[in-house]
């Protein structure tokens, strides 16, 4: 389960294994991690760089340090944040749920976002001309990965715009966690004629002050995305898109 670890970046890579066993279920929440002297023992590191391994793992909600009664795992669901999910998509494979959770929040996310943004979009006229700059942008780029991080970014000013500073952090986040993964969402997007139609189709409503219609344009979009990831799965269940209350239903 554990294997030797190099000199460079040792805490890192003592917590990169730990990480991945413990969100891959083989400590399961409650249960303990082997002592410190065995653990440094079987990775061949020393004890403060295994403590500052462990360290990083209760900072992410991962386990629990206490004296005396060692290092516990904690329920990451319970305990955990926003930055896990950057490390649960490597285990999609075996939790594929994941991606279809990904792609609702998106959709959710997104269409509040649009919804916030056109009723204050008139007050910032120098956000509203970023975003006809990245729609320029999407209509120039050919590939999908391309096209794919233009829309990533259209979505970032839209959560300038929204006014609201939690959520422009919150999309920072979700960003830092799924860049290294674009290429697999990327495949998983509308069509290129739908996203630079989306692109403009936002920017209208958004200019008008129209959040009904807002809403409904984003929402449209994004449910491409689940539905895309639905078909692509050959079926699986746990990658179907689950019904969501439609825009109006939260007006």
């Amino acid at each position: 389960m554990l294997k030797p670890v190099e000199k460079q970046r040792v805490a890192e890579e003592i917590a990169e294994q730990l990480r991945s066993l413990i969100l891959g279920g083989q400590y399961p929440p409650g249960s303990k991690l082997p002592p410190e002297r065995e653990l440094s023992k079987r990775l061949r590191v020393n004890r403060a760089s295994l403590r500052e391994a462990l360290k990083k793992l209760e900072h992410l909600g991962l386990v629990r340090i206490r004296q005396g009664d060692g290092t516990r795992v904690q329920n990451f669901m319970e305990t955990g944040g926003i930055e896990l999910v950057q490390h649960l998509l490597p285990l999609a494979g075996g939790k594929p749920e994941l991606i279809r959770d990904l792609l609702e929040f998106r959709r959710i996310f997104g269409r509040e976002l649009a919804r916030l943004a056109a009723a204050r979009a008139q007050t910032d006229p120098d956000g509203l001309a970023k975003l006809r700059t990245l729609a320029d942008r999407g209509d120039q780029v050919a590939g999908a990965l391309e096209l794919f991080e233009v829309d990533f970014d259209f979505y970032v000013a839209v959560a300038q715009l929204s006014g609201n500073q939690v959520m422009v952090l919150l999309i920072n986040t979700v960003r830092d966690s799924v860049r290294g993964f674009m290429p697999l969402l990327a495949n998983l997007a509308a069509p290129g004629d739908s996203v630079r139609k989306h692109h403009r189709d936002l920017i209208e409503a958004l200019e008008q002050g129209d959040v009904a219609a807002a809403g409904r344009i984003a929402d449209d979009y994004l449910r491409m995305g689940a539905e895309l990831a639905g078909r692509v799965s050959g079926g699986k269940p746990e990658l179907q898109p689950r019904p969501l209350p439609s825009p109006a239903a939260t007006e």
